[in-house]
């Protein structure tokens, strides 16, 4: 197996929380503790979401102090079983409570390490990563061994799904054009003013995924490709029509006319921003597909711009499964018999792995989302029996309320990034007054999706919903090797 180029790890702001005040004690020692991940495979990029994390105690070392630290064999062994029983990638976490905002392996950490990391490699079932992290109090450093060159390499980053959002970058990649980065950064000069440098760096370093390109979707996409986004995943089954045209950025009477793709309208629309810069990939289909899904699972958010239940209930367990925050956008328009609206306005929701998914505040209605789920044949079943209309109706639509909603939201991506404000992941626009309102909502402790026993950072683990093909990579059991035990940390 070829490497991914880029290799992150992904916790959530409530299990970093507790891990770093595990790591770092009031007496100064050495801590350590193991993370247990579920991977999560793209072309070119390699995540590892935390899933649980167990916490190493004085009992567990044979010697333990500022500078040093040595594992029990019974410590070792219970690790080692752990790790093959349940089939997780295995990331090895440890302290230098010495360190502030620089951090980096020493070399008893590397050369011990090795014989630990062969040993694994030959007893795991793919797939299954073997990492080592290292924390300072503000900084880390990461490693992941590659059984192919017998080799620890470095990672790209540590990612905390907190607000804001945190990063420690390891490696970059990226070898920046010198004349498109000076382009980068005279168009963005007057926006650096308000979120600084590091602010824009973050938004440029972020691949969004947009899931419906009609009115709201391509509005998003727009505004997101003005505010500096330069990697896009676009994700829509429907051909651009006439009647598209009143409320659809970016696009003319002649893309109508050839019925084109709404992705690759918008795909065309945001490489005229800035042609050079744009990492675009578009997908006509609708959620899910095994491409789009590929794509879209190693995003870093994604926004749901689409207008039924059905594709909410499956980007909602989506985002759950593999740890994205997710920003789901809808609007409506209430009208009488006179056509005089009576109320309107729309909503914002972010979902994210610390908190409420949409199953928890109750925001899908299971009885639309099984309509709007059947196969052709078996709406055509329930047409003929009445239970559905014979003709599709579409809501009323306009620009000026899906841009309000679009710019709501793409506001609070920017503040998922750069954490301007507080922020506000369930935000009601109500059209006739011109108000907002902002709710709190926690994550329901019965809810099947995001329990942290459902689908909860499963990865590719599990399959997704939607989607008929077993996923290549789901766990099975593994026995305990008993030809040996893994040498101790």
């Amino acid at each position: 197996m070829t490497r991914p180029q880029s290799v992150e790890v992904v916790f959530t702001s409530d299990q970093f929380a507790w891990l770093h005040a595990h790591l770092f004690q009031p007496n100064g020692d050495e801590q350590a503790a193991f993370a247990f991940a579920t991977p999560v495979e793209g072309t070119d990029r390699l995540k590892l979401l935390v899933h649980h994390l167990l916490p190493m105690e004085a009992a567990d070392f044979v010697t333990q102090n500022g500078g040093y630290l040595h594992m029990t064999d019974e410590a070792a062994q219970r690790i080692a079983r752990h790790t093959l029983t349940h089939d997780y990638s295995l990331i090895e976490i440890h302290s230098h409570p010495f360190a502030d905002e620089s951090v980096g392996f020493s070399g008893i950490d590397t050369g011990q390490a090795m014989p630990r990391f062969e040993w694994f490699a030959a007893k795991a079932k793919p797939p299954f990563h073997h990492l080592m992290l290292v924390f300072g109090h503000d900084s880390a450093d990461g490693m992941i061994y590659n059984p192919e060159a017998g080799t620890m390499d470095a990672i790209n980053g540590v990612t905390i799904l907190s607000h804001p959002i945190k990063r420690y970058a390891i490696r970059t990649l990226d070898v920046p054009d010198a004349e498109q980065a000076a382009r980068y950064q005279a168009r963005f000069t007057r926006q650096v003013q308000a979120f600084g440098e590091q602010g824009q760096a973050r938004v440029k370093a972020t691949r969004v995924g947009i899931i419906g390109l009609g009115g709201i979707g391509s509005a998003v996409a727009q505004q997101l490709a003005l505010l500096g986004v330069r990697q896009f995943v676009l994700m829509d089954g429907d051909t651009l029509e006439e009647s598209n045209l009143n409320r659809f950025v970016g696009a003319d009477w002649h893309d109508a006319s050839r019925s084109r793709n709404k992705a690759d309208v918008v795909r065309d629309s945001l490489e005229s921003i800035d042609p050079s810069a744009m990492q675009i990939e578009t997908h006509a289909a609708h959620f899910p597909t095994v491409k789009g899904a590929q794509a879209l699972k190693v995003c870093d958010v994604i926004f749901g711009c689409t207008d039924n239940h059905g594709s909410r209930l499956l980007l909602n367990s989506f985002s759950v499964q593999y740890m994205l925050p997710y920003i789901d956008i809808g609007v409506g328009i209430n009208t009488d018999d006179d056509g005089k609206i009576t109320e309107s306005g729309g909503q914002y929701r972010v979902v994210m792995p610390d908190g409420f998914c949409l199953e928890c505040i109750r925001a899908i209605n299971a009885n639309l989302a099984a309509d709007d789920l059947l196969s052709p044949d078996q709406r055509q079943i329930r047409r003929a029996h009445g239970y559905i209309p014979d003709e599709d109706i579409h809501a009323p639509s306009v620009a000026f309320l899906n841009s309000t909603l679009a710019s709501l939201a793409v506001g609070e991506f920017l503040n998922l990034l750069t954490g301007y404000r507080a922020q506000q992941r369930l935000t009601y626009y109500f059209l006739h007054d011109q108000s907002l309102r902002a709710i709190h909502a926690d994550r329901r402790d019965d809810c099947a999706v995001c329990d942290p026993n459902g689908r909860l950072a499963m990865g590719d683990h599990e399959t997704i919903l939607g989607l008929n093909a077993v996923s290549p990579s789901a766990p099975t059991n593994l026995p305990v090797p008993t030809d040996g035990r893994p040498p101790s940390p």
